[in-house]
């Protein structure tokens, strides 16, 4: 039966590397078929990035108008239950051309969106996603790992879209898990003790401009509701202490997915 691994952590924790090691250890030393998901990765089936957001009534009008691409636009699209999500980035890279690029960019769902949603939709847009994944789960993977899927960006995105609060979150964080119903999975959150100085390094070591104050104290806050909403999950859940560890780090988590 396939098991789910959320790998979480604030920015610059360094998930998308832990996901890259825990899926090799457990696809080639361990033996076991593996499908992860990296952050930005169009093909996630539960996360969005540069993806619009139609109720449903408008997404058959967008196909109608974009007749001669239906095709390519259906390829994109996840179905949300009153609501269709097309994407339109794979990372840097653009999955249309113009004038749909735009005009989908212009509906976007959660990234910066210029016309968000209500948060209740946001909620229950998240939720039937979720719910339709998991009941079509390929069940030949052993494991499904995500980067940042349950917990980073979608608080990311409610702090910024809609500036909730820490209760708001566990809220919707609490329903995307039960739309999972009895999957069986676990949480492992990367932790860092100095916020700061890890993201200073980290835009060093991407040679990227010096974060401001404002992202700083935005990510303190972010950590603080991480937190929040984390000690209150009632799920198979560890923190694990990153900030110098890495090697010991990645073993430990090892022997707590394989438990």
């Amino acid at each position: 039966m396939s098991k789910i691994i959320f790998i979480e952590g604030i920015s610059c924790a360094g998930k998308t590397t832990m996901v890259k090691k825990i899926s090799s250890a457990l696809a080639v030393n361990c033996g076991y078929y593996v499908r992860s998901y990296l952050e930005f990765d169009s093909t996630n089936p539960i996360d969005f990035y540069c993806t619009a957001y139609f109720l449903n009534a408008e997404y058959d009008a967008f196909c109608a108008k974009y007749s001669g691409h239906t095709d390519v636009i259906r390829r994109y699209t996840v179905n949300a239950g009153n609501a269709k999500l097309v994407r339109y980035y794979d990372n840097d890279t653009p999955l249309f051309a113009e004038p749909l690029l735009s005009e989908l960019s212009e509906r976007e769902f959660c990234w910066e969106p210029k016309h968000p949603v209500s948060l209740e939709e946001y909620s229950e847009c998240y939720g039937n996603v979720w719910k339709n994944w998991a009941g079509s789960i390929d069940e030949n993977y052993d494991y499904y790992i995500f980067d940042g899927s349950l917990m980073h960006h979608p608080i990311n995105d409610m702090m910024r879209n809609y500036n909730i609060s820490a209760a708001q979150a566990e809220k919707h964080i609490k329903s995307v898990l039960d739309a999972l119903g009895n999957i069986e999975r676990k949480i492992v959150y990367l932790s860092i003790d100095n916020i700061e100085r890890q993201l200073i390094n980290a835009h060093c070591d991407r040679g990227e401009n010096m974060p401001e104050k404002s992202d700083i104290d935005f990510w303190k806050s972010r950590y603080r509701n991480d937190l929040y909403v984390y000690e209150r999950l009632n799920e198979d859940k560890r923190i694990f202490d990153v900030e110098g560890k890495w090697d010991t780090v990645k073993e430990d988590i090892l022997k707590y997915i394989l438990k």
